[in-house]
């Protein structure tokens, strides 16, 4: 997956996660029209998930394979090359001597192009010296299978034709959906959802935060998400409440975690690699009201926080959401 699919799964899987949020659920399963659109948003993002599956597997086994392959390759060509170095500080030929760059490591981490062309220097340098090589025990059968396993090698990480263009069509279906989706998002779900900003300013703020997932992690590089991961994210979203714009420049402290950072120009601040538990927070800014605020920190999951400055004569109020 490219970096924007990343992106947009990420954003359509914190839409979905809004309807089971204790704090909107009720909201969103009591009301006809929010319920349609969280449904329907929950069934592009189920259908993006089994696309996501389906290309990964389309070229798996060919792609593990292959791999294997060429670590076999690598293993053996590093090892005839090192034999061959051998014979070659017995006679003095410099050729000879220089295979001894051409380790396991090298051969493994270069490009299958690179080290298929590398193999073929070794055969060649084999058959120049084959007689006196014979005696190394690289003789007529074992050159052989090295030619045999360096056509092996091209062959099977190369995907079959018909695995190509199967994925290729995949993948401009799954282009498609997303396409489509966005166009759900865009004309439908955004302009409805406005309406939230009148009736319920915590869901459409979490909506917010949610929608702008996609511009937000364009600061850092996109990551799949592992199941494995052992620490946690904090993602804040800072607005004035009377302008609605971001709070740029808002500082934020979590003495427990030792965050002190300060909101960018978007009004977001992020900070990841966090231990889960629970915490204390606390957002000020010169001219604003303080916010004290609480949060838990999960293995694995980004816990994302909205809030709205206010003026300091007026009292405080802060709209968080998960």
């Amino acid at each position: 997956m490219e970096d924007q699919n990343i992106y947009w799964s990420e954003m359509e899987k914190r839409i979905v996660g809004l309807k089971s949020n204790p704090l909107y659920s009720a909201e969103i399963t009591g009301t006809v029209a929010t319920l349609d659109f969280f449904t329907r948003a929950e069934g592009y993002f189920n259908d993006k998930v089994s696309w996501q599956q389906k290309l990964e597997k389309s070229s798996k086994a060919y792609t593990k394979a292959g791999e294997a392959k060429k670590e076999e390759a690598a293993q053996t060509f590093s090892i005839t090359a090192s034999v061959m170095k051998s014979y070659g500080e017995k006679i003095g030929d410099a050729d000879l001597i220089g295979l001894k760059l051409l380790t396991f490591s090298k051969l493994h981490k270069e490009s299958v192009t690179a080290q298929i062309a590398d193999n073929n220097y070794i055969l060649g340098l084999i058959d120049a010296n084959k007689v006196a090589l014979a005696d190394y025990k690289i003789d007529a059968a074992f050159t052989a299978k090295l030619v045999t396993l360096n056509k092996d090698l091209d062959l099977q990480t190369k995907l079959p034709l018909d695995v190509v263009k199967q994925h290729a069509n995949d993948k401009v279906q799954y282009e498609d959906m997303e396409n489509t989706s966005k166009k759900f998002y865009d004309k439908e779900m955004d302009p409805y959802m406005k309406i939230y900003k009148i009736t319920d300013m915590g869901l459409f703020l979490a909506y917010l935060a949610a929608r702008k997932v996609r511009h937000h992690h364009l600061k850092r590089k996109a990551v799949v998400p592992d199941p494995e991961t052992i620490t946690g994210i904090l993602e804040l979203m800072l607005l004035f409440k009377a302008s609605m714009d971001p709070a740029a420049g808002a500082s934020y402290v979590v003495t427990a975690l030792g965050i002190s950072d300060t909101t960018d120009e978007d009004g977001e601040g992020y900070n990841d690699e966090l231990k889960p538990g629970t915490y204390h927070g606390k957002i000020s800014m010169d001219g604003y009201k303080d916010i004290e605020f609480d949060f838990t920190i999960e293995a694995g999951k980004t816990t994302a926080l909205q809030f709205l400055l206010e003026v300091a004569n007026v009292a405080p109020s802060g709209t968080p959401g998960s």
